[in-house]
């Protein structure tokens, strides 16, 4: 399967693992393949080039990076400090 906008997130969780990963997980892994290698094979990368996204894909999976690119989210504010008195 060609690594490009057409690939299916089903496509990315076959090759991580259905039992292993989550649908979420194979989401930010195909954003990160999209990025790093668009237009090749998925299965014909390397065990480097593969294990290289999976980490990206974890990194990004830890700190929320795609969501919150996706969503132009911008950080919470806290909440006002009570008034006293």
């Amino acid at each position: 399967m060609k690594i490009d906008e057409q690939l299916t997130t089903d496509a990315v969780l076959e090759r991580l693992g259905r039992e292993s990963a989550s649908d979420y997980e194979a989401d930010v892994m195909r954003a990160v393949l999209i990025e790093q290698h668009a237009g090749r094979d998925l299965n014909e990368l390397s065990e480097a080039e593969w294990l290289a996204a999976f980490g990206q894909m974890n990194l990004r999976k830890t700190t929320g990076w795609i969501k919150d690119d996706q969503n132009e989210a911008k950080p919470e504010e806290p909440p006002p400090a009570p008034a006293s008195g």
